[in-house]
């Protein structure tokens, strides 16, 4: 009710959301929608966050107990995603909380015990998952780590390479990164320093004299 007093009566859209609070002893993370959250440990993903779609079992009873349809995988055939902040046009039926309206901002959280071996949490929105898989973005953090890249200088790589790969949507990520993470790796600097000069070198080679590309 306080978010529905503040948000603009001309703005009829919605987000989704997704956070991390880190404890002494636990990870707790939450999500609302099609953001998602990706836990490495050990080198391999421990745990990822899935997406709140209209045709998951208990989404869909929820929409059809509040009056809603699933058509075309779809909460009324329009929307993608059956939990979000605002998208109050899906928040109208009679009676019933706001977690069991067809679109709830309720959020659905995991409580994970911490470990020495925890490596790093990214925490992305769809723009950035429906591009690359899970494994794909998982193993593109922890190489970028070992190039020892500051986490804002991963983040904007991450995101280059999702627009490189055709994502029209808007991104928005963050990586933390725990005791565990990925050393920098003096062999895997070097290899990435030879292979940017190799580049370099080759599209210097393209170029003519007069400064025109060769055909």
């Amino acid at each position: 009710a306080h978010l529905r007093a503040l948000w603009p009566r001309s703005d009829p859209g919605g987000s989704t959301a997704v956070a991390l609070l880190v404890s002494p002893r636990f990870l707790y993370l939450a999500h609302c929608g099609d953001s998602r959250a990706l836990l490495s440990r050990s080198g391999s993903m421990a745990f990822c966050t899935e997406d709140h779609r209209p045709h998951r079992p208990r989404e869909r009873e929820r929409i059809h107990d509040a009056g809603g349809t699933v058509r075309r995988r779809r909460v009324e055939g329009s929307l993608a995603v059956s939990r979000a902040l605002g998208d109050f046009a899906y928040k109208q039926a009679p009676g019933r909380p706001p977690e069991l309206q067809l679109v709830s901002a309720e959020p659905e959280v995991a409580a994970l015990a911490r470990q020495a071996e925890d490596e790093f949490v990214l925490l992305a929105s769809d723009g950035v998952w429906d591009t690359l898989s899970a494994a794909d973005l998982a193993g593109l953090v922890a190489s970028r780590l070992r190039l020892g890249l500051a986490p804002e200088q991963l983040c904007a790589q991450l995101l280059d390479t999702c627009l490189c790969k055709g994502s029209l949507d808007n991104m928005t990520c963050m990586v933390v990164c725990f005791p565990g993470a990925p050393r920098p790796c003096e062999e895997a600097i070097r290899r990435e320093m030879a292979l940017d000069a190799a580049l370099s070198h080759k599209v210097a080679g393209e170029q003519s004299s007069d400064g025109q590309w060769e055909g």
